[in-house]
């Protein structure tokens, strides 16, 4: 079972794909959603109005609708209660089964979500929000060549899809391939200039690239976007552990978890600062003259004492 924090952590992750939700529904054109524009295009016209009120159909596009928002407000029973409720109505119904995926990964059900983005793809082999979905799976899962896929196929359905570019710059990263996954995150943060996410991984991005500086300006973005992201600490700390600043990346790792006491990667840099600051002051010391001597003991003293 997972705790609140973890949730609200894994929340965050799916308000993104809240508004992707709505465009797959038809009631947001993607430029004008993800880039916070304020009118969707003429042409993106609502399904509900092609539907007849009070048919299960008209109930269950409903149903998916509140849960996609229920997603955005933290709720992910919530969100699991509508998108049953609208399968129960229309079992045949692909969108459903792609968004419920979202709500059992915000509960850490990853084999469940799995599951879904598969019946979705079953039922819908264009839907490109069942891919760009099953890419988080396969990203949480470290299964990278697999996300991509995902990702490349949801592209090649529907090029606004900005998740699909988010995702695939994060399964890049992973991979090593740095320049593949700064080309990526470029595209996401020209269609939305405040997507904390985009510029998280565009940090880590520029970590790979050897960029420290530019990695430390992203991740100080990310955080600003959003203050509750642990992983924008973390970057930033490991950047500042590039950069020598031990100080800085120290305190960055210590906030990153005391954030997510989970976060693995926060204990190894923050192990790779405590040695370096330990190397730092041994070669402090030997330059203001102290000897190191061992004794018989095997502890080391100063050979002036």
């Amino acid at each position: 079972m997972l705790k609140t924090t973890e949730v609200a952590r894994l929340a965050k992750l799916s308000q993104t794909a809240f508004l992707t939700s709505m465009i797959a529904l038809g009631c947001l054109s993607a430029p004008a959603a993800l880039a916070k524009k304020s009118a969707p295009k003429a042409k993106a016209k609502s399904q509900s109005t092609k539907l007849v009120p009070g048919t299960d159909a008209y109930k269950a596009y409903h149903a998916v609708r509140d849960g996609s928002k229920a997603l955005l407000f933290n709720q992910p029973k919530k969100a699991l209660e509508e998108f049953n409720e609208a399968l129960r109505l229309k079992p045949d119904y692909a969108l459903a089964y792609a968004d419920r995926a979202n709500a059992h990964m915000v509960m850490g059900d990853k084999k469940s979500a799995l599951a879904d983005c598969n019946k979705a793809i079953s039922l819908d082999p264009n839907l490109a929000i069942a891919y760009v979905n099953r890419s988080w799976v396969y990203n949480s899962v470290r299964q990278y060549e697999k996300a991509l896929e995902d990702c490349n196929k949801a592209i090649s359905l529907d090029k606004s899809v900005t998740l699909a570019y988010t995702n695939r710059a994060h399964a890049h990263n992973k991979l090593g391939n740095h320049k593949e996954a700064l080309e990526d995150c470029n595209k996401v943060i020209k269609i939305n200039p405040d997507f904390a996410t985009a510029y998280l991984n565009r940090s880590h991005t520029y970590i790979g690239l050897g960029e420290f500086n530019k990695a430390v300006e992203d991740a100080t973005r990310a955080i600003a976007l959003n203050p509750d992201s642990a992983k924008g600490y973390l970057n930033r700390g490991h950047a500042y552990r590039e950069l020598k600043e031990y100080d800085k990346a120290l305190a960055d790792i210590d906030k990153a978890l005391s954030m997510h006491k989970s976060l693995a990667p926060a204990y190894y840099n923050r192990s790779r600062i405590y040695e370096a600051m330990a190397g730092a002051d041994m070669d402090k010391a030997k330059k203001l003259g102290f000897v190191v001597k061992s004794d018989n003991t095997g502890d080391d003293k100063d050979a002036d004492e």
